[in-house]
């Protein structure tokens, strides 16, 4: 009788450990699983945002420079005063810009006067630029561009993205709006690339006050985002994540602000279709939990029966005394430090195994980003961007094969005079001189780029510091001797670094960097290496 009665007692006091660390593990899990799963839920929007955001971002960056640049020219801005032979060069310039990218759609400007100028293409009856969304854009935005229209073209049907500024002719009047259309299809075709593990998942771009103007959802276009969701909301952060009703359903929201177009993308998915599998996942492993430790408990319940139990009954008061004040304890604090604590082991190791060996395989639904663009507009030179490409690429190759190269960094002396004295586009065409004079300078195998502003860097492949300081000396020679068009002498400052074989790359660009300015600190128009 004493026997059953302890048996019963030992079971229930086992389970009932074995359920308290059931739930203390169940809630502890659920927690990591749940933050671990919405974090990689964040990254997985984060990216996919961030890939829209450098896509739009480097999409419309051309067509804004397009219509800043033409908005600068005389002959747009006083069509007005032109006779027709202006008209056709106008267009001329137009149609060559339309065929050198081919994302520009149409090129077209609206005057006060009615006048429109716009190549193959014939305006319905009654059509008046004055009215249209894209000329009070410009307006609204003046003197900045405006931050895109967008519209269902009405012949072809497809939509279209106009760009927009105003003219200022040289009476410093308002003459009319030069616009740009590029055609929305590349950036609805980002935005419809789905995550594969969430089909309801989709992406928007409004702006900054919440009017959605491009949408893989035509009926959300031109709707604003306050309306739709039935709440104000302030996008102050450059990134972040919201839990919303939207169109009735509780929604997911990442976004990204893109400051430079006044635009925000965001990504929308059901909140439900987020929770459900981790929910599953939970209950799965808690499951699982639950059985392993059921099975534990009523071993632990059976050895502790058979080693204790019976040797306490034998040895009576010492067996009892030793089951109210010490068995307890001791197994407790034995099979804590233990079997328990091996048990909580496995069950962390099963929750790693079960978090990161099934962690998100993102599916690389993004294409790769295109390079939209490898060269400078205005100078034609290599940019920024393709030049730490090459010198990345260099760098591993040197690395691999223990060859040399080296950097040339440059800039014009004394650049903001020529500017502040003659004016911006003369100091353009200095950039552009200068920089047809360092390509006839170089080597063929030698890669030019425009650093930033007026600064240049060249990478001399398979060049040592000498054979790089005696090409500079050649540019600065050829440069202070060249008769530039501002009818002003030009000279500029160069530093020279050659890598060797240990800096890093940013190492290796900050000494050449240092380079520059200790040229410039030494009084200008001359070398250092």
């Amino acid at each position: 009788m004493s026997k059953t009665t302890i048996r019963k007692r030992l079971f229930r006091s086992t389970m009932a450990l074995s359920f308290a660390i059931l739930i203390t593990t169940s809630l502890l899990l659920s927690m990591v699983i749940y933050y671990s799963d919405m974090s990689n839920i964040n990254q997985i929007f984060k990216e996919k945002n961030i890939a829209i955001k450098y896509f739009t971002k480097g999409y419309f960056r051309k067509i804004f420079n397009n219509v800043e640049f033409l908005s600068q020219i005389e002959m747009v801005k006083n069509i007005p005063y032109l006779g027709k032979h202006g008209h056709k060069e106008v267009l001329k310039l137009y149609k060559s810009l339309e065929k050198i990218d081919p994302d520009i759609n149409y090129i077209y400007s609206g005057y006060q006067n009615g006048f429109l100028l716009i190549n193959d293409y014939t305006p319905p009856p009654n059509y008046n630029p004055l009215n249209r969304p894209w000329y009070k854009a410009a307006l609204k935005s003046k003197p900045n561009i405006s931050r895109g229209v967008p519209y269902q073209e009405i012949k072809t049907k497809k939509w279209l993205i106009s760009i927009s500024k105003v003219l200022i002719d040289s009476k410093g009047k308002l003459s009319g709006v030069i616009a740009i259309d590029t055609s929305a299809d590349k950036i609805i075709k980002m935005l419809k690339v789905q995550n594969s593990r969430y089909k309801s998942s989709y992406s928007l771009i409004a702006t900054l006050d919440g009017k959605i103007i491009i949408s893989q959802k035509k009926s959300l276009l031109h709707k604003k985002l306050p309306k739709i969701l039935d709440k104000e909301i302030k996008f102050n952060k450059q990134f972040g994540k919201l839990d919303l009703n939207f169109n009735g359903d509780e929604k997911y929201i990442y976004y990204t602000r893109l400051d430079n177009l006044g635009w925000i993308v965001l990504t929308i998915v059901d909140r439900c279709e987020i929770i459900r599998p981790i929910v599953l996942q939970i209950l799965v492993i808690i499951l699982v939990i639950s059985l392993m430790i059921f099975i534990f408990g009523w071993i632990l319940s059976n050895y502790l029966g058979r080693q204790f139990v019976l040797p306490l009954i034998e040895l009576k008061k010492r067996v009892h005394t030793l089951v109210e004040d010490n068995l307890d304890d001791s197994s407790s604090s034995v099979y804590s430090k233990d079997e328990i604590g091996t048990i909580a082991s496995d069950i962390e190791q099963l929750a790693r195994s079960e978090l990161y060996s099934k962690n998100i395989e993102l599916k690389n639904a993004n294409e790769k980003l295109k390079l939209l663009s490898i060269t400078d507009s205005l100078t034609r030179l290599y940019n920024r961007r393709k030049m730490n490409i090459e010198i990345e690429k260099e760098y591993k190759r040197s690395k691999r094969y223990k060859t040399k190269f080296s950097l040339i960094m440059f800039d014009i002396d004394w650049f903001k005079k020529i500017n502040d004295t003659y004016g911006h586009q003369a100091g353009d065409e200095v950039l552009k001189e200068l920089s047809n004079l360092t390509k006839e300078i170089v080597r063929s195998t030698d890669i030019v780029s425009r650093w930033g502003g007026e600064e240049f860097l060249i990478l001399c492949m398979e060049t040592d510091l000498d054979t790089a300081k005696n090409l500079a000396q050649r540019l600065r020679e050829a440069t202070e001797n060249y008769q530039f068009s501002v009818g002003k002498k030009v000279t500029i400052s160069i530093g020279v670094e050659e890598f060797d074989g240990d800096e890093s790359i940013d190492e290796l660009l900050k000494n050449v960097d240092n380079k520059l300015y200790r040229a410039k600190d030494s009084g200008r128009n001359c070398v250092m290496a």
